[in-house]
């Protein structure tokens, strides 16, 4: 009696290629930083400014200067933040990362105002040009004058920051009159879309 022989059939075998791990580049590293920022850019400026001005004042205020970097302050007034290190620590621990953050977080929200500025954007940077305007402003009228005298100044903070010395004056005082300026031409801008948005509230009949 004939044996049958049956072949069962057996599909052919798939060869998977050996797939790497994706890495990302540093290229799309720095995409991804820069569209966090720009997302983020009016709560970033507003956290970098806050923090600059809290701990300058802070810094300045408790009689603590660039010539004291490094000596023992314990011959000074209290500091106003109670820390576990020793104030020759974090007095210019807190000095050297404050007035960077003052500097670009004014400069995030100035590029913010000037830029993009639309009938859609108006409302966002216009209540950051007023912020600009009012704390530019503030300091113009009331910061430490560099060309005035130290002994004619008002008020004691004003003492402190002159006695820092003139680049800390000079730069404050640019700072403010540039974020005065920054904010005053955007706010006057938003103005202007604001008018045309609204004619009605317009003066020109």
């Amino acid at each position: 009696m004939a044996t049958i022989k049956t072949k069962f059939f057996q599909p052919p075998k798939l060869s998977v290629p050996f797939m790497k791990p994706n890495r990302i580049q540093p290229n799309e590293y720095r995409s991804r930083i820069s569209g966090y920022i720009n997302k983020h850019k009016v709560s970033l400026g507003l956290f970098l400014a806050a923090y600059g001005v809290f701990y300058l004042a802070s810094v300045v205020m408790s009689d603590w200067r660039i010539t004291d970097w490094g000596t023992d302050m314990t011959t000074y007034p209290p500091f106003f933040v109670n820390t576990v290190l020793p104030r020759s620590i974090i007095a210019p621990l807190f000095f050297i990362t404050s007035l960077p953050a003052l500097v670009i977080g004014a400069a995030m929200l100035s590029v913010y105002c000037s830029r993009g500025l639309s009938a859609l954007t108006v409302e966002n940077r216009e209540r950051v040009s007023i912020i600009l305007t009012a704390f530019g402003f503030g300091y113009v009228v009331i910061g430490a004058w560099p060309l005035g005298s130290i002994m004619n100044f008002p008020w004691e903070w004003q003492k402190q920051i002159a006695n820092n010395g003139a680049l800390l004056t000079w730069g404050l005082y640019i700072l403010g009159i540039t974020v005065m300026f920054v904010g005053g031409i955007s706010l006057y801008r938003c103005s202007k879309i604001y008018h045309q948005k609204h004619p009605e509230f317009s003066l020109e009949r």
